[in-house]
């Protein structure tokens, strides 16, 4: 579904990520960890179109590099970007209505989505008209992926979820990732938390200093030293 290769971005002389190679597949969820700085979200500014890149982004056979953040959203890519970025003043109905703007569909459809996402995240049925930045962290990322979700995403991608998340609230969020993963969802995960982000994906990538030093199936990266001494604490 998505192939990247040979991807570099730089930002003046400094170049933040080097020739990166990557693949996820239809139905598959792929994560990408790294550390603070490894070039993580500027691979995902990259595939959403938000900073120019060399290199070669496909998606679905269609090269993307050149088109805009607007047409990538329109091809079926959305992004649930890093810091939530919720609409402050709109409370949350108005802010789900906001993530089905590029959509074609009709006011029926998309009450039927926002009934979907109420199910997924019962605490936004509760919080219709509250304001968003009166919500917490928590409930501001629900609303973040619920708003995302608004727009019917082929591929969701899913920058740093669980940060500045409680626990216990980063557990919620990953269970809700992992119901979606059931719904067959085709999902990029980024992640700095690497031992959350390896229990619900199938494949993944490690990135350090903008290069890509590691992949493999989850089950195998979990048994590997470099793996286990640099994010997993063991």
């Amino acid at each position: 579904m998505l192939e990247i290769e040979q991807l570099s971005v730089s930002y003046g002389r400094i170049q933040a990520v080097r020739n990166i190679s990557l693949k996820v597949e239809s139905g598959e969820v792929v994560t990408l960890i790294g550390s603070n700085g490894a070039g993580k979200t500027t691979t995902v500014h990259a595939i959403t179109g938000v900073i120019p890149a060399q290199g070669s982004i496909r998606y679905e056979g269609k090269e993307l590099c050149g088109l805009s953040a607007h047409q990538i959203v329109r091809e079926g890519i959305v992004l649930v970007p890093e810091g939530r970025r919720v609409f402050p003043r709109l409370n949350v109905e108005e802010n789900l209505y906001m993530g089905a703007y590029a959509s074609k569909m009709g006011s029926a459809e998309r009450d039927q989505e926002m009934e979907r996402v109420f199910q997924l995240f019962p605490r936004l049925a509760e919080r219709k008209t509250q304001l968003a930045g009166t919500m917490s962290g928590g409930e501001q990322q629900m609303l973040a992926i619920g708003r995302a979700l608004m727009a019917k995403p082929k591929l969701l991608i899913l920058d740093e979820p669980s940060m500045g998340l409680a626990p216990i609230v980063v557990k919620d969020i990953f269970d809700t990732i992992r119901q979606i993963k059931q719904e067959g969802l085709t999902m990029l995960l980024i992640e700095q938390n690497a031992m959350m982000a390896l229990s619900v994906a199938d494949r993944g990538y490690g990135l350090e200093h903008g290069e890509i030093v590691f992949s493999d199936h989850v089950e195998n990266l979990r048994d590997q030293d470099v793996v286990k001494k640099a994010y997993l604490g063991k």
